[in-house]
């Protein structure tokens, strides 16, 4: 539900912020929750090394699908900031613009496959095995590209104007058939690596098509004649969608966001490296320990997500007092949420480490290293927090900034305590985190006088 408001104390109550961040809060579950459902999947099975595959293909394609990132968030920002100023033609335009490049990079991704496949081969240190079932994955899982880019720039779409719900409808959508075609590839039809790709390429299409017919029920008026509108700007180039001055903006905020996601993207991706140079035992319990990271991240966004509508409507409306507020109750509700998520995982980790694994090794490994699992919620609230107001903000340069210098000092670290086995990785990826949230605190400031212009 949007807000039919401009009222900058109605859109800053805390019953509002709420309303906000619910929706997303109980979809965000379910995005995770596929990746840990292809990891039990694979964990049933007779050898490590296909929880290993997965894990590196998945990180192949989140490379991809945040690596590109940029299209939800600046679309989000963006569409926020339009939103406050109710600049109605302005959101369609955007929304023509963003399914334009993501349809476009998506199918130059695919025809670039065979070096898509031959680079995630020289990058990681997995066994032949894990190599070769990761290869399965990807040949696969890269035929949804097109329709996952898209999807981000309809849920941009989505946050932005404070449609929450809606972007809840389309999560669920997607995630809750990739769930059952995944048990169902899997456990039904005998299928490995492949049917947990195949479930992912059908959520995905679905998806989009659903999403953006609800989109033009729900909207109304704003989106009459869009797809004639979008082919028209097009093959013409006079629409005011398709104009190169407005792509220029927009891929200047997207290089920033783009630098910042490829760094958090390496990081992630160096821990599990060296997970891998480990051993397959430890790169599988890496892989399971990440799946639960990644459940509370997207459990943690749904303030952030709120933050960031909330906070592009009040640059939009020149008002400091709106994202004061903004900043102070949506960071006061992550806090207290990130707690209570360490509480749960500390009291739940038998239960939640038995329902990814059957494996006793597997199972045991995770078990030692459980400390670090149950610190990266308090750890981690305030970056995913702040991502939140800077994204709402346009802000996409101290974004870059903040990475870059946590990106250094996480190399520094994982370089340091390496030697420590799987908990000295997920010690160093926990400071990592902390250090992320307190270098974007330095640059807020910088976010409170835009609403004072």
């Amino acid at each position: 539900m949007s807000c039919t408001t401009n009222d900058p104390i109605a859109q800053t109550r805390w019953r509002h912020i709420w309303s906000l961040s619910w929706p997303i809060f109980l979809a965000n579950i379910t995005v995770p929750l596929v990746g840990a459902v292809d990891a039990a999947m694979m964990g049933r099975l007779d050898n490590v090394a296909y929880v290993g595959g997965v894990g590196l293909g998945a990180l192949i394609f989140n490379f991809i699908y945040f690596g590109f990132g940029f299209l939800r968030m600046g679309t989000t920002g963006l569409v926020a900031q339009a939103h406050g100023r109710n600049l109605s033609d302005e959101i369609v335009n955007l929304l023509a613009r963003g399914l334009f490049l993501a349809f476009s990079i998506g199918i130059i991704l695919i025809l670039a496959m065979p070096m898509i496949k031959w680079i995630a081969v020289l990058s990681f240190a997995g066994s032949p095995d894990v190599e070769a079932l990761m290869v399965s994955y990807l040949n696969v899982r890269l035929f949804a590209v097109p329709a996952a880019l898209a999807n981000t720039v309809l849920i941009g779409c989505l946050f932005g104007r404070q449609n929450m719900r809606l972007c809840m409808t389309h999560l669920l959508i997607v995630n809750v058939i990739n769930l059952i075609l995944n048990i169902g590839f899997v456990l039904g039809l005998g299928m490995d690596v492949e049917g947990v790709a195949l479930a992912s390429v059908i959520a995905q299409w679905t998806g989009f098509i659903v999403t953006f017919s609800l989109m033009k029920w729900q909207w109304g008026k704003m989106l009459d004649g869009f797809i004639t509108y979008l082919f028209t700007g097009l093959l013409t180039g006079t629409s005011r969608w398709f104009q190169w001055t407005a792509f220029g903006d927009f891929f200047r905020l997207g290089r920033d966001i783009f630098i910042r996601t490829m760094l958090l993207l390496a990081c992630e991706a160096i821990l599990l490296n060296q997970g891998a140079q480990l051993g397959d035992l430890e790169l599988a319990a890496c892989h399971l320990m990440m799946v639960i990271f990644t459940m509370i991240a997207f459990g943690l966004d749904g303030f952030a997500h709120a933050a960031e509508a909330l906070v592009g409507a009040a640059i939009g409306q020149n008002d400091r007092a709106m994202l004061d507020r903004t900043i102070l109750r949506t960071n006061s509700l992550a806090v207290l949420t990130a707690i209570l998520i360490a509480l749960v995982i500390w009291l739940g980790r038998d239960i939640i480490i038995g329902l990814l694994t059957q494996q006793d090794d597997l199972f045991a490994l995770t078990a030692a290293n459980w400390m670090w699992i149950v610190l990266i919620a308090p750890a981690s609230c305030l970056a995913f927090q702040l991502d939140g107001i800077f994204i709402g903000a346009t802000r996409a340069s101290e974004m870059r900034n903040a990475m870059i210098i946590s990106s250094i000092l996480f190399v520094l670290l994982i370089w340091g305590l390496r030697g420590y086995g799987i908990g000295g990785l997920m010690g160093a990826f926990t400071i990592y985190l902390a250090l992320r949230g307190l270098t974007l605190w330095l640059y807020l400031g910088r976010v409170r006088k835009l609403a004072d212009n």
